[in-house]
Formats: C-alpha cells, sequence, structure tokens
C-alpha cells in the first residue's frame, strides 16, 4: 500500500508539473535557481536544444531595481510578478524563456538544472518531505535484511612543524691593553786602566805636561717596536640537533550506545582491524 502511494505520488507530481505550465496559456517559461551557475548551465543547454539568444532572458541582481516591470510586460500576472521580483532581490537569478509552442521542453530544462517556479515553490517543501517518509517506509518494507549503518568518527591529531627563530649568536673583537715586560742582554764598554812595569829604556821624548789620551766608550742600547702577527682565529657555524617533544590535545571521538527496546536478541562481530579493543555490544546497550 505505502509504495503504491508512493507511485502515485510521483505519477500526481509529474502531471501536475506538466499541466502547471501547458495550462497558463502564456509562453513565457521562468525558472528561478539558487546557484548562478546552474542558471548558466540551463542557459547553456537551452541553447543547445535551439533557444535563440533573442528567447533567453538571464537575471541577475547587482543592485538597483527590480524585474517587476519587465515581467508584467511580457504578460505575467501581477502577483506571480511579485513572487518572481521578490526572489530576484533576494539574490537569487531568474531565467525567462519566450518559448511559443516550446514552453514544456524549455520548462523540463530549467527544471533539470535546479531552476523552479511561482507554483512548483509552493509544493516543493511539502512535496519533499512526503517523498522521504514514503521513501524511507519503502525501504524498510522491501530489504529488512539490509544493515543500516551508522558511522563512527573521532579527531585525530596531525602535527605540523616550522622553523621559527628562537635567537642569534654574534661575535666582535675589542682591543685589550696589557702590560708585557721582557729581558733582554745588552752589552757595554767599561774603561780599564792597567799600570805595568818598564825596563827603564833611556826615552829622547822631553818631560812635558798636557798630554791627553781619549778612549771612546760604547754600550748597548735596546729600541722597542711592535708589530702585528695573527695568534688565532674563531669560526662560527650552525649544526642541527634533533630531539623530541612531547604536545598533547584534547580529542573527541563518537561512540554508539545501542537503544534497545523489548527483548530483542543481538549478536555481534568484529570487523574492524583498526579497533580490535572496541567496547563489546553487550557493553553498549541501554535497555528501556
Amino acid at each position: 500500500m505505502e509504495l503504491c502511494a508512493l507511485h502515485m505520488s510521483k505519477k500526481e507530481a509529474f502531471f501536475e508539473r506538466r499541466k502547471l505550465v501547458t495550462t497558463t496559456g502564456n509562453p513565457i517559461a521562468i525558472g528561478v535557481f539558487q546557484d548562478e551557475a546552474q542558471a548558466k548551465q540551463a542557459m547553456a543547454d537551452l541553447q543547445q536544444a535551439g533557444f535563440t539568444d533573442d528567447q533567453i532572458r538571464y537575471s541577475v541582481h547587482k543592485g538597483g531595481t527590480g524585474i517587476l516591470d519587465s515581467l508584467t510586460s511580457l504578460g505575467i500576472p501581477q502577483q506571480e510578478a511579485s513572487y518572481y521580483n521578490s526572489e530576484f532581490m533576494a539574490g537569487r537569478t531568474v531565467v525567462t524563456v519566450n518559448a511559443s509552442d516550446r514552453q514544456q521542453e524549455a520548462f523540463d530544462i530549467l527544471s533539470r538544472n535546479g531552476g523552479y517556479n511561482a507554483t512548483t515553490a509552493m509544493g516543493q517543501s511539502t512535496a519533499t518531505n512526503g517523498q522521504a517518509a514514503d521513501t524511507y517506509a519503502q525501504d524498510r518494507t522491501l530489504d529488512t535484511n539490509r544493515a543500516e549503518r551508522v558511522q563512527l568518527r573521532e579527531e585525530q591529531l596531525q602535527v605540523n612543524k616550522q622553523p621559527v627563530q628562537t635567537g642569534e649568536v654574534g661575535i666582535r673583537k675589542e682591543v685589550v691593553t696589557e702590560q708585557k715586560s721582557i729581558n733582554v742582554p745588552v752589552n757595554r764598554e767599561e774603561v780599564v786602566i792597567e799600570r805595568r812595569p818598564v825596563s827603564g829604556e833611556v826615552s829622547n821624548e822631553p818631560i812635558s805636561e798636557g798630554e791627553t789620551i781619549r778612549v771612546p766608550v760604547s754600550e748597548e742600547q735596546v729600541n722597542v717596536s711592535k708589530q702585528t702577527v695573527a695568534t688565532g682565529e674563531v669560526a662560527i657555524g650552525k649544526r642541527q640537533v634533533q630531539e623530541t617533544q612531547q604536545v598533547s590535545e584534547a580529542v573527541r571521538q563518537e561512540k554508539a550506545h545501542i537503544e534497545r527496546e523489548g527483548d530483542v536478541p543481538i549478536h555481534s562481530t568484529q570487523t574492524d582491524p583498526y579497533h580490535p579493543s572496541q567496547t563489546d555490544v553487550e557493553d553498549l546497550l541501554e535497555d528501556h
């Protein structure tokens, strides 16, 4: 019964859409798009189907006035034109097609790309919710042996490294003055007077006064000079040292809790090779 109702609702929706398009008597097909990219794709499909640029009008809200007057000039009723104008002012894209006798084909192309019009928009939310409920009931009825899965997720830590400067080292020179003493051996001359006896030989030189003998005396003097010599050098470089740092952060994970009503037998099998120590299913049960 539910499956038949589902088919009927889909069938009725299809014929209702055709009736909405074919009974208006206006050759203009209109599509409203939430996504501008879908509107552009619809225009491309229309052109590929043989509709000319003169038949297609593309309206994107970039500020300024709305499109109410232009829609009413195309023969769109005031109430319907006001709806399209409000959608346009809300930032949605409106595509109009002067389709002549190909109105149904134009609307099908617009609808296939995500477009909707004033009539289909009113019943879209209710029809979608009803179809979702019917589909769920159908799936539960037709395939009772299919396993229904709940995906469990957890947060995992991801570590990234980036170099940052922690300091710097510089080398400079400064001049330090100190006093140094060196012992240097020097030579000097001394005067030695030695008196020696003679043999008493007769001298032809008369005795006189004023005879002087000069003997120069010399010594070594120390002259100090300085010269610069290299005594050593200092080299600076870097090397990479690896160490281990421990980082910690709180992570979340999802755990399953099974709610059982009544006496329902539950059997479990472990099929996850990555979590072999998961809690047994009996520990997850919450009886009501």
